[in-house]
């Protein structure tokens, strides 16, 4: 079961389980990882949520993405602050390890819908 701390950018997480988001009904940063084998991590995707427990859980936006490259760990920071100080730490730990799926999040243009 994954589990200990990890700081991205300077910023303290905790491992636990995928598919045990629903237990922190919270706000705070989020991140999809992969935990190799040697026990090495990738930030595959990082996220902030009022309510991690909503944003970060199985059938998220990004869950099935984050699956297919090999997500095993759930990462999570609870930090109470305001909203605008954790996007201010999202982006920090986005600038400085660029995980695939923000960089794919940002690239992705909006839909467009014609108006009938």
């Amino acid at each position: 079961m994954p589990n200990g701390r990890i700081d991205w950018a300077g910023v303290a997480f905790i491992a636990v389980g995928g598919h045990d988001a629903p237990l922190f009904k919270a706000p705070g940063l989020y991140g999809f990882g992969r935990r190799e084998w040697n026990g090495d991590r990738t930030l595959l995707y990082v996220g902030q949520a009022e309510v991690i427990a909503v944003d970060a859980a199985p059938g998220a936006q990004l869950w099935t993405q984050a699956l297919g490259l090999g997500m095993n760990e759930l990462h999570i920071c609870l930090c109470p602050g305001e909203r605008i100080d954790r996007l201010q730490l999202q982006d920090r730990i986005v600038r400085r390890l660029q995980p695939i799926l923000n960089l794919l999040d940002r690239e992705t243009p909006p839909l467009i819908r014609a108006s009938a």
